[in-house]
């Protein structure tokens, strides 16, 4: 059991690690690609890059779905404080319990039918890049699937180690 508990621990960790990468990566291209655009455009005959509509539709999908994953490892993807406050002992876990478990398995739903619209949307491309119009929906997907089990871990974390934990982010972990 305790392997499993630092398994789940070890795999929450490299999933926000891998989120915190995202979130930078993907900030920095946006902000390059707009950037460059609006110099350009001002710059040059051809008013801008032709590709500068296109990229920043396909990278920021990833940028927001990294910073909610973020978001629900640090305990914030849910707004019910004030239940919470409400409710104590074994009322406030079970209400958290049953709360995450809800939100696992609405992230699963939305994870899955990403991927059916993205199968659809992919036989479309984008007119510049020629990229399929199913980036963004996968991004949804894998994203989705992301927020579940860190929500999942979230739990166990709880689960293992008390309320106190349910926010409890060591300084090493802030988002960025």
């Amino acid at each position: 059991m305790q392997s499993l508990l630092q398994g789940v621990d070890v795999l929450s960790r490299a999933i926000v690690m891998l989120s915190r990468f995202v979130v930078i990566a993907s900030g920095i291209a946006l902000t390059v690609v707009t950037t460059a655009n609006v110099v350009a455009r001002y710059t040059s005959q051809s008013g801008g890059f032709s590709f500068a509509q296109e990229l920043p539709m396909l990278i920021f999908p990833w940028f927001i779905l990294a910073g909610i994953v973020l978001a629900a490892h640090a305990g914030g993807h849910m707004a019910v404080e004030w239940l919470y406050d409400k409710l104590g002992g074994g009322m406030r876990l079970s209400a958290f319990v049953l709360a995450n478990v809800i939100s696992i398995v609405a992230f699963m739903i939305l994870a899955y039918q990403s991927i059916v619209v993205g199968e659809i949307a992919g036989m479309e491309q984008s007119p510049v890049l020629r990229l399929p119009n199913s980036i963004g929906y996968y991004a949804l997907s894998i994203g989705a699937l992301l927020v579940s089990i860190v929500t999942a871990a979230a739990t166990v974390r709880v689960l293992r180690f008390g309320w106190e934990a349910r926010i409890e982010i060591k300084a090493e972990e802030m988002p960025l």
